[in-house]
């Protein structure tokens, strides 16, 4: 039996999940300054992540102009994320307080 395998560009879907989850966390935040997206809502948002980013490799794969376009914004969003230290698989990631 084959195993399932995920990546966009190279990146394992995985990576790419955990990195958008990771900003949301960074980014989302309540009245008291706290993650909107913490604890069980951290699953949710992890599944809805991981559904939109299978469509859009699907779609990449119907329609090449999409490819491109969604590779500047993979490669962005990643250059980004490891710029500021949230998508760092080295660095111990605390809530932001």
């Amino acid at each position: 039996m084959q195993g399932f395998e995920f990546t966009l560009y190279g990146v394992s879907g995985v990576l790419i999940v955990m990195g958008i989850v990771e900003l949301l966390k960074r980014v989302w935040l309540d009245a008291d300054g706290k993650p909107v997206v913490r604890d069980r809502w951290a699953v949710v948002a992890a599944v809805v992540v991981a559904i939109v980013v299978s469509f859009c490799a699907k779609f990449a794969d119907l329609w090449p102009a999409f490819a491109e376009w969604l590779w500047v914004i993979i490669a962005g969003l990643f250059t980004g994320l490891s710029a500021c230290g949230v998508f760092s698989l080295v660095k111990k990631r605390d809530v932001p307080q």
